[in-house]
């Protein structure tokens, strides 16, 4: 019996089945199976589970941040419809003291207007007293000057 025949027929379990190249012993297949399932054990306990926790946990701080981020969003949101209500209310109120201001100036300016045309008129109502005076005073005058001409010429004619 050569070194390779013994090997098979003292192997665990006794039972071997030989294939030419493949020797197949019951022992073999068995302790390859015990041997996996104990590595599949560990690696769950070692890898797989801390790697599979680091990735929940990962998830969750992710949705977190996704509904944080939603949430700011909805708070800028409304901020900015604040801020636009509140601008729109400014501005329609700068429109309304701008339209104040320029009516309060046109009706200063029309009261302005309107006193320098009673000076105006009033100053013009005197020149024109004054005018019809002298127009009186020198009609007056020339009707003095017309006598005293008219006596004059007559005076010379009949002498």
């Amino acid at each position: 019996m050569d070194f390779k025949q013994a090997i098979i027929e003292n192997a665990w379990g006794g039972i071997s089945m030989d294939y030419g190249l493949l020797h197949l012993q019951l022992a073999t297949p068995a302790l390859v199976l015990v041997i996996l399932f104990i590595m599949i054990f560990l690696l769950n306990k070692l890898l797989f589970q801390p790697v599979l926790r680091t990735l929940d946990n990962r998830n969750e701080v992710i949705i977190k941040s996704q509904k944080r981020v939603l949430q700011i969003n909805s708070e800028v949101e409304r901020l900015k419809e604040d801020f636009e209500g509140k601008l729109n209310t400014v501005r329609t109120e700068v429109l309304h003291l701008r339209n104040e201001g320029h009516e309060k100036g046109m009706t200063t300016r029309e009261s302005m207007i309107l006193d320098e045309r009673q000076e105006l008129q009033t100053a013009f109502d005197k020149n024109f007293a004054e005018l019809a005076g002298e127009i009186e005073a020198t009609k007056t005058h020339f009707a003095k000057l017309n006598l005293e001409l008219s006596a004059a010429i007559s005076k010379q004619l009949l002498n």
